[in-house]
């Protein structure tokens, strides 16, 4: 065999637009062969590239798990009538209260899906999240809920869409590498808002400890 038609692992993953752990997921299931080296390292034939490619083989993209977030919005709306329904403090929540924790939950779904679909606009967007996620924490804190409360509330809104990343992972696809990297964003954008949501809890805490002090 011509040597010269062979490529490495890095090379053919470029070519094909996939990540490497891809192109070994593809390998392991038959549907890309590799020729192994003597040092045990993987190479591709630019010919089986080349078909793999005409066959429009489907690679999972960020496209993909933007859909998959927005889908959420459903069990966010469940979550709000039946988990939370369940806690000492659901009876605090009027139809005021219930729609302003609504539209903190609907911001804060758009910023994740612009901060991974939206890569140049990543810094104005993060500080976009924290904000939501300080009314967040403003808001809970305005009910009188304790911050334990506030925190298990917030996870039970962070679980569906962490799920809906491993979802995506499991699927017995190949993915692109972006899409590696998006899925790390979407925990990082989650962690912003809990951090900011959890200082405005406090802010709001001391100056009320304050107030009676000086009351």
């Amino acid at each position: 065999m011509d040597q010269e038609s062979l490529i490495s692992i890095s090379k053919a993953s470029h070519i094909l637009g996939v990540s490497e752990a891809a192109l070994r997921q593809w390998t392991d299931e038959g549907k890309l062969r590799a020729f192994i080296t003597p040092g045990g390292h993987r190479r591709y034939l630019k010919a089986d590239l080349k078909k793999l490619m005409s066959q429009h083989t489907r690679i999972l993209g960020v496209k993909d798990l933007v859909i998959e977030l927005e889908d959420t919005a459903r069990l966010h709306r469940e979550i709000g009538q039946a988990s939370l329904e369940n806690t000492s403090w659901f009876n605090k929540l009027n139809q005021e209260s219930q729609e302003r924790l609504a539209d903190i939950g609907r911001r804060l779904l758009n910023l994740i899906v612009k901060y991974i679909a939206e890569p140049s606009k990543r810094e104005e967007t993060i500080k976009l999240v924290r904000d939501v996620g300080y009314d967040h924490g403003k808001a809970l804190a305005d009910l009188g809920l304790p911050l334990v409360d506030s925190v298990e509330a917030f996870i039970l809104h962070r679980n569906p869409i962490m799920n809906a990343t491993a979802h995506l992972v499991r699927r017995k696809e190949a993915f692109t590498g972006r899409i590696v990297e998006a899925i790390s964003l979407v925990a990082h954008v989650m962690d912003e808002a809990l951090v900011a949501l959890v200082a405005a809890h406090q802010q709001c805490h001391d100056g009320a400890q304050e107030g009676d002090t000086t009351g």
